[in-house]
């Protein structure tokens, strides 16, 4: 095999090279999120003026002089062939302008289509099988098909394109610069050897090596070795080398997002992308934060009550509580929280994740909701105010899935429920924590159930002996089938197997019996003489008293001046009926919408994206979708989800969700993963009734979020999304000259609360443009807009019907 680093042009230039992908490839399948990747890539190239970027390699065998297999890299050369066939199409229609006049006909001739002599029309890409078809039709201009990712990724070039971000000619100079490193096989080389090993099972780099690599690959080296030694390797140190593992709870902390374990590289790109700090400061505080955990993990914050919570709380898995945990201790040594507020806020979580535990409320919610409660109790939280105080607001204020158990709730599933089988760790930590409580006279519970040398013990035995029947009376079956593993009869014992099946006044006055028990659990025990239901439950009622106290349901007198908006999933049952959305989350995807019906589209085009092929085969078999051929020309009532398929829209909220919740399980997708932001105010007008939405619609529709983001203490990190949504739906408007339309006016002077009470819809559009001029100028000028209210006050304006 030899290899050479090449421009990926040259792997299509030629008049008669062929590409050829063999059919034992799988089917093309990069996804929107990749293309919109690489045309950043390219925008950046671009703006940065780099002379090169690499692009991954491309393993290939020349079978013949005209014929080039490509054994590895399919997806990168179908990728560059989409985009430069979108790139010709776009300046063959006038979308955007090229110096060159020639410059489309340059590159389908060059690098698109094959010479013939008899003038048929051969491409020197062929991908395998249906995508081959789908890209064939885009290249020869027939009807394409719109179930294909080939189709939608042209698609998204071409809408891409023409947002003008790159002229003709900067797009085809930034497709010039990428860079493979092409390996072509030769004679003595086996492909299909090649081929395995390629694609073999062997170890490959992990998450954190991928970052690793990208953060002191283009120092010096000096710098590197000392990034390695005094940063790098002190993370991996405090995490015990689980990385991967830090690094994705450090990316939830400080982008309210939970990436997949297989994407965290990708999630830490782009949060270096959008980044002001240098890789010296985000390695510095990624070692504060893993210093952090591993203090939290430990229990050695150095705050005793704090530690000594913490110690039983370690013993159960509690990991998704640290974006939250890990920024907080930050501001205990900041010296921004005290350490009596901190032991507080571990007292909560532990009460919080216990009760939630024994109620059996589902976990999949904790994930969302520590992803972004730390941010919210910072933008909520006052000079004045603990931060305890906050997060049981912001904790209790939540239903359904994210509840927080209130005392009747948590004292009927703990009195109740089976509490034998549950997991090790739970049941060690339970009787850790009903024996100990907050007694300074302790016994190591969990140790003494882990290295065995203690157990635990039904006091009435798991199988009746005629002995414990005659003790129990009549009804023996019943009461057995219903306390057997309740609370009221589970203790621990270091004499379990001695015990047996014995009768309880055996049990009580043998050697090393209950009377000698040396645990507060067993102190019941001494107390009675015989064990019946009338006993268990005495005892059910004593352990649960303890366990209500040990986990407190916390209450607080704090109310913040903004509510903030609820966040629901959609679920199974909830109706939703009378309730405005404001925007949803669904994995990494954060949407600000309009209406439940621009959210219907919205989640169906997130779903495409990820399951194109199926969706379009499943909308044959059900009435809720379409497939049609003209995009143009939508039926009455329905709404385009993508070329090629549409929603029936005019509907009740009830009838939208039930679309969803059919595709959903289908797709085999919990309906838990998808999260609802809700306004604080619901509407009782049904959205088919609802009057024509506001010319301004797709700008006023951020004034919940942006009114949640009215607060000095809110960071430009927790405005980045809503700031680059809000720029994205800017451009579809056109925006007055301020020049013109605010003659001698000045950012300050339209900030001004009296500009806004004489203010026409077309001045706020100029003063927003004016805002964003300054902006590309003087980055952060559209953040301090919307921390100081000044953003909302300009769609106050817009939202009023009729210009002033």
């Amino acid at each position: 095999m030899k290899g050479s680093i090449s421009r990926i042009v040259e792997l299509f230039d030629g008049s008669s090279k062929h590409l050829l992908i063999p059919v034992y490839q799988r089917n093309y399948d990069w996804k929107i999120k990749h293309c919109a990747r690489l045309f950043d890539d390219l925008v950046d190239i671009i703006r940065q003026d780099r002379e090169t970027h690499f692009f991954g390699a491309i393993v290939g065998h020349p079978e013949t002089s005209f014929t080039y297999v490509v054994i590895d890299g399919q997806q990168r050369l179908t990728t560059t062939s989409l985009l430069m066939l979108a790139l010709v199409h776009c300046l063959d229609d006038g979308t955007i302008r090229s110096k060159d006049p020639n410059l489309a006909s340059d590159i389908r001739e060059s690098y698109l289509v094959l010479k013939s002599k008899n003038d048929a029309v051969k491409f020197k890409l062929k991908p395998v099988k249906n995508d081959n078809d789908a890209y064939s039709r885009l290249l020869r201009g027939d009807t394409p098909i719109e179930s294909s990712t080939i189709t939608a990724n042209y698609r998204y070039f071409r809408e891409r394109i023409s947002q003008g971000e790159l002229d003709g000619d900067q797009i085809w100079e930034a497709i010039f610069r990428l860079q493979v490193m092409a390996l072509d096989l030769e004679k003595q080389d086996d492909p299909q050897r090649i081929f395995e090993s390629i694609n073999s099972t062997g170890l490959e780099l992990s998450e954190a090596d991928k970052i690793r690599n990208v953060a002191l690959m283009h120092q010096p080296s000096h710098e590197q070795e000392d990034l390695y030694e005094n940063y790098w390797n002190r993370i991996e140190t405090a995490v015990e080398y689980r990385t991967d593992w830090f690094i994705r709870f450090y990316l939830v902390s400080k982008t309210g997002k939970t990436p997949r374990q297989d994407a965290v590289y990708e999630a830490f790109r782009n949060f270096q992308n959008s980044s002001t700090a240098t890789t010296r400061e985000l390695l510095s505080e990624m070692r504060d934060y893993a210093e952090y955990s591993r203090e939290l993990n430990t229990a050695s914050t150095g705050i005793t009550q704090a530690d000594r919570r913490l110690r039983r709380l370690n013993m159960i898995k509690h990991d998704v509580t640290l974006p939250l945990t890990m920024p907080l201790l930050g501001e205990v040594k900041a010296g921004t929280v005290s350490p009596a507020d901190f032991t507080a806020v571990i007292e909560i979580l532990d009460a919080y994740l216990f009760r939630r535990f024994v109620c059996s409320v589902p976990t999949n919610a904790l994930n969302k909701i520590f992803a972004t409660l730390y941010s919210e109790i910072h933008r909520l939280r006052g000079a004045d105010d603990r931060f305890s105080d906050v997060l049981i607001y912001s904790l209790r204020r939540r239903g359904t899935s994210g509840r927080f158990p209130a005392d009747d709730e948590f004292t009927e599933a703990f009195t109740t429920r089976d509490l034998y089988h549950i997991k090790g760790e739970n049941r060690a930590y339970l009787f850790e924590c009903l024996e100990n409580n907050y007694s300074n006279d302790t016994h190591d519970i969990a140790t003494a159930l882990e290295n065995q040398s203690i157990s635990i013990e039904h006091i009435m035995p798991q199988t009746l002996s005629s002995a414990w029947r005659q003790d129990l009376g009549d009804d023996a079956e019943e009461v057995h089938a219903l306390w057997r593993n309740r609370i009221g009869n589970l203790t621990v014992t270091g004499y379990n197997s001695s015990y047996s099946n014995d009768r309880f006044a055996d049990k009580k006055k043998r050697d090393n019996g209950f009377d000698e028990s040396p645990y507060r659990l067993n102190a019941l025990l001494k107390e009675v003489d015989q064990w019946t239901a009338a006993e268990m439950e005495t005892r059910t009622q004593t352990l649960t008293s303890v366990a209500v106290g040990y986990w407190a349901l916390p209450s607080t007198t704090f109310e913040p001046h903004i509510p903030p908006m609820p966040s629901v999933p959609m679920g199974d049952d909830e109706s939703f009926t009378n309730q405005t959305i404001a925007a949803f989350d669904f994995g990494d995807i954060h949407q600000t919408v309009s209406s439940w019906k621009d959210a219907l589209v919205q989640v169906l085009r997130a779903l495409v994206d990820e399951h194109r092929e199926e969706i379009f085969a499943y909308t044959a078999d059900v009435n809720d979708m379409t497939l049609i051929g003209d995009s143009s020309d939508v039926p009455a009532g329905q709404s385009l989800i993508v070329p090629g398929l549409t929603v029936q829209s005019s509907t009740s909220t009830h009838t939208k969700l039930t679309v969803l919740r059919k595709l959903f399980d289908h797709l085999e997708i919990s309906t838990d993963d998808l999260l609802f932001t809700l306004r604080n105010t619901d509407s009782g007008t049904p959205e088919s009734l609802e009057s024509e939405p506001s010319p301004y619609a797709e700008l006023t529709k951020f004034t919940p979020e942006l009114e949640q983001l009215t607060s000095p203490a809110v960071t430009e990190e927790e405005t980045r999304q809503v700031r680059a949504d809000f720029a994205g739906a800017l451009t579809a408007f056109s925006l007055p000259d301020p020049k013109i339309t605010l003659p001698g006016h000045t950012l300050p002077d339209v900030e001004a609360p009296d500009f806004t009470g004489s203010a026409s819809h077309e001045e706020v559009l100029a003063a927003l443009r004016l805002m964003t001029e300054l902006e590309s100028m003087l980055p952060g000028q559209f953040h301090r807009l919307i921390v100081s209210g000044v953003i909302c006050r300009w769609l106050a304006v817009l939202s009023v019907n009729g210009a002033r």
